[in-house]
């Protein structure tokens, strides 16, 4: 036997442990969410595949097994894709998917009768007979049926507010905490505020509905008694379906249970009502209990698989690894040579206009980080990490800015921008120490290069940036990568004339790429005015000149006129243009521009009606 992953995913984290071939567990690394239905088969299998390669951290994968219990897998066809998805990603021996619920059923009660109740962001409830029959009930989200669930509390908790501000529900003090919570000051800012709102943030509020009815709300506890009895009949209902007797063991799980004991409270009064089951400590949890599940040695009905020597797909290579069409590039003439890479390169020019939308949020994203202060960083590895370390090295004498405001990362250090350190992108270790010594803040947005998609060292990046708060995005080439990000970048510039040299098309697109989001972050955030250059530092001659001529046509003044705003300002080209429009020293047109954050627009507005 090889060693095993064994990981829980949900609509909150992932979590992936490794356990060696002897059964002993070597380490525990986490993510973000992982649930297929919220977030997709494909996306929720490079995630947990990018988590799972952390977790092997250069250990001896032979003979690796996956055993992946997941939210949100219900059916054979999700689960089917799921475990091929995550196959063809790691390519190990075998793969087991199923269900959290199914997973920690298994793990609590074996084959002996059981209900597992959860009652937590969403609710279910899985029951079984111990004769191998297992039966679900709840847990079809949102639309469909979370009752019982803290999201049905929160809202149950909205529309009483909702009800009680149009003068036909009792009032409440849910109408003052609710808001005051979500950081609103009316409940009528809910309506725009839910549009936006995802269900662990809606769900969030919960905890406000079950302390208004801790301290004797009417309303309140009417929502939380209502949503317990409705997770109590559920329980009822395949307990007398199965035909289980009354002190089937009933194993409770999540926040709502374990969280309000008024809650849990109403839920046991309701089955004691309705024919009660016999109550259990919560159930057992976690990778260590999991991992039972690859003891077995078949997997029971509720497990979908997928084994490398049945032909199942194994991956094929990213489109940037395969052979480029037509006659090798050392059989062609030199005139046809630059022509064949004449003729790539524009197929990386329209890769690039096609990840024109996702380009687009980022370059928002960027501009908004800069507004508030924060940082541009770029991180990645060999030709994507010098391309970042180029890209942040020129923004500065560009757009006027200082050097901390746009900076970059490349795995190996400095030495690497001159000489190859191959083996650096491995570690995602170091890519998340690099990001934290350079103290990442949650107004900072973070830059993966990467290529393959797959790149260690810039998901280490992430993990650093996702732990502080910032938000993120991958410029990549691979559309399978396993990588994720806030904004994921795809362009999918294909093989490459030279077969696996990134640095040739897909470096292009990633160069393009940066382009466009430091100019358009920048213009967004202020710091071009009319096409020019504003923020420009001019220390060369040829520099200085261009000022000149800037300054001249903005302001509308002779090229003398700007060579004496220029001179008196210290070549400060937006400075400048504001002495120009009134009396000013330097120290106080550099005032105004720092009143507005630099936006060169922003404080001509403000200076456009008065006097020079």
């Amino acid at each position: 036997m090889g060693a095993t992953i064994v990981i829980e995913g949900g609509g909150t984290r992932t979590r992936a442990a490794f356990y060696a071939a002897s059964g002993n567990f070597v380490r525990v690394v986490e993510g973000g969410p992982s649930n297929p239905v919220a977030y997709g088969a494909a996306t929720a299998t490079r995630r947990i595949a990018a988590l799972a390669r952390q977790a092997l951290a250069g250990e001896d994968s032979s003979g690796l097994r996956v055993y992946a219990a997941l939210a949100g897998v219900s059916d054979e066809a999700l689960g089917a894709a799921m475990s091929a998805g995550i196959g063809r990603l790691l390519l190990p021996a075998e793969v087991w998917v199923t269900s959290d619920l199914h997973a920690m059923l298994h793990a609590n009660a074996g084959s002996r009768p059981g209900i597992l109740v959860i009652a937590g962001t969403g609710a279910a409830i899985l029951a079984q007979d111990g004769l191998g029959v297992r039966l679900r009930a709840g847990g079809r989200g949102t639309l469909f049926g979370d009752s019982g669930s803290a999201y049905a509390l929160a809202v149950a908790g909205l529309r009483a507010c909702a009800r009680a501000q149009d003068g036909v529900g009792m009032q409440t003090c849910l109408t003052e905490m609710l808001p005051r919570h979500a950081g609103l000051t009316t409940v009528e800012a809910f309506v725009a505020w839910s549009s936006k709102a995802t269900k662990q943030e809606i769900a969030g509020l919960a905890p406000v509905v079950t302390q208004a009815a801790e301290q004797g709300d009417t309303v309140a506890r009417s929502c939380v008694k209502e949503e317990a009895r409705h997770l109590s009949f559920l329980v009822t209902a395949v307990q007398k379906k199965l035909g289980l007797p009354p002190d089937t063991p009933l194993f409770e799980y999540g926040g709502l249970l374990s969280g309000c004991p008024l809650f849990r409270e109403f839920f046991f009064q309701s089955l004691r009502h309705c024919d009660s089951l016999k109550a259990v400590p919560c159930p057992v949890t976690g990778h260590e209990d999991l991992y039972r599940l690859s003891q077995l040695k078949t997997p029971p009905p509720w497990v979908y698989t997928w084994k490398r020597d049945e032909g199942c797909g194994l991956p094929t290579q990213s489109d940037t690894e395969m052979p480029y069409s037509g006659p090798p590039l050392d059989a062609l003439s030199v005139n046809a040579l630059v022509a064949r890479m004449h003729a790539a390169d524009q197929e990386a020019v329209a890769a690039v206009g096609e990840a024109a939308e996702a380009m687009a949020m980022a370059i928002e994203q960027a501009a908004h980080s800069i507004r508030e202060g924060g940082r541009i960083i770029y991180a990645g590895a060999g030709t994507s990490g010098r391309l970042g370390v180029l890209d942040a090295s020129e923004c500065p004498p560009t757009f006027g800015v200082s050097p901390d405001r746009v900076r970059a990362l490349i795995a190996g250090g400095d030495h690497a921008l001159r000489f190859s350190v191959e083996g650096a992108e491995d570690s995602a270790e170091q890519g998340a120490s690099d990001l934290q010594l350079l103290e990442v803040r949650s107004c900072d947005f973070v830059v993966g290069i990467a290529a393959s998609g797959n790149t260690p060292y810039v998901g280490g990046v992430f993990r650093a940036a996702r732990a502080a708060g910032a938000a993120t995005a991958l410029i990549t080439s691979n559309p399978d990568g396993t990588l994720e990000a806030d904004i994921r970048i795809v362009m999918n510039t294909g093989p490459e004339v030279l077969t696996g040299s990134t640095r040739l098309k897909a470096g292009t697109a990633a160069k393009l790429a940066l382009n466009r989001i430091s100019t358009g972050a920048f213009t967004r955030a202020g710091f071009v005015y009319q096409g020019h250059m504003v923020g420009m530092l001019p220390k060369n001659a040829k520099l200085r000149g261009r000022a000149v001529r800037i300054v001249a046509e903005l302001g509308g003044v002779a090229e003398g006129q700007a060579l004496d705003a220029l001179e008196r300002s210290d070549y400060h080209i937006a400075s400048a243009l504001l002495m120009l429009r009134r009396p000013l020293t330097r120290e106080e047109a550099l005032d105004i521009l720092a009143r507005y954050g630099g936006n060169l627009r922003n404080a001509l507005a403000d200076t456009a009606d008065k006097p020079r």
